[in-house]
């Protein structure tokens, strides 16, 4: 069983075409052993771009394992203790929350028999920032989805009703319209990613999940981004995904479907055409 390593855990110092990295790729020897997390927010298909990373033998794959919200979770608590509610963080608090995140990942690592930790995270934009605060080389995989497609992903997991606690502030606000409820999840949370992967366009790789099973070159960019050796992962059957049909006009306001469209332009899917039906 090969030893467990932490190299890549130590300090170092307009979203680009998709599938390309946000900005110049790190040199390998940098990002070869950096952590890897997938940024997917729900119905977004992580399980598909889990099952290409998977069978690298390098990566130890995990998922809600809530190491990047502890990490935020730590160093707000660290910031209200040293009296500095704003600003960077004191060296204490970066210390002592690496330490704590650095043997929670050794731990996995040394479990798993693997060199580098791949986390798939649901988690806001905000906790991945306190993160790459404390990891500086961690590699972000972006997972965006359609939002059609989205919509039917979440309808076909539940066909009679939306109980993800997830969704709860969303279907409080469109109680009448569940297509109206995920419609604004997925506006927020893609508004949100695209905003983290601008902001760090050299750490992020933009993935689309219908590219997963439709661009044989897909596998290779993300183990040529991530720094790889090889492209070990598991193949991902080819698909014929038709786009999905937008939501009827009128379970959807006007407005929601226009910054829903925004972000699909800035994603280069096809937009929602008011009156188009399933």
């Amino acid at each position: 069983m090969p030893a467990a390593r932490t190299a890549g855990l130590t300090p170092a110092g307009s979203p680009q075409p998709r599938d390309r990295p946000a900005g110049p790729a790190a040199p390998a020897d940098h990002a070869s052993h950096a952590p890897v997390i997938v940024l997917a927010p729900a119905y977004c298909g992580a399980s598909t771009l889990r099952s290409l990373l998977e069978g690298h033998p390098d990566l130890a794959c995990t998922s809600g394992t809530g190491l990047l919200p502890l990490c935020e979770q730590a160093m707000a608590t660290w910031r209200n203790a040293d009296r500095r509610p704003s600003g960077p963080p004191s060296a204490l608090a970066f210390t002592t929350t690496r330490a704590l995140a650095t043997s929670l990942i050794t731990s996995i690592l040394a479990r798993e028999g693997k060199r580098r930790w791949c986390e798939v995270a649901a988690a806001s934009p905000e906790a991945a920032e306190a993160f790459l605060r404390l990891y500086p080389g961690t590699r972000f995989l972006c997972l965006y989805r359609a939002c059609p497609g989205v919509i039917r992903a979440a309808l076909d997991a539940s066909p009679w009703g939306i109980p993800d606690p997830v969704l709860a502030p969303f279907t409080s606000r469109y109680p009448a319209s569940t297509v109206a409820s995920l419609t604004a999840y997925w506006v927020m949370h893609t508004s949100a990613l695209l905003a983290f992967e601008c902001e760090h366009p050299q750490s992020c790789l933009r993935i689309r999940f219908e590219d997963l099973t439709q661009d044989p070159r897909a596998g290779e960019r993300i183990t040529s981004f991530l720094g790889l050796a090889g492209t070990h992962g598991r193949a991902i059957p080819a698909g014929h995904n038709e786009p999905e049909p937008a939501p009827p006009e009128h379970l959807m306001p006007p407005a929601l479907r226009a910054q829903a469209n925004e972000l699909l332009r800035q994603l280069d899917y096809p937009i929602m055409a008011a009156g188009q039906t399933p």
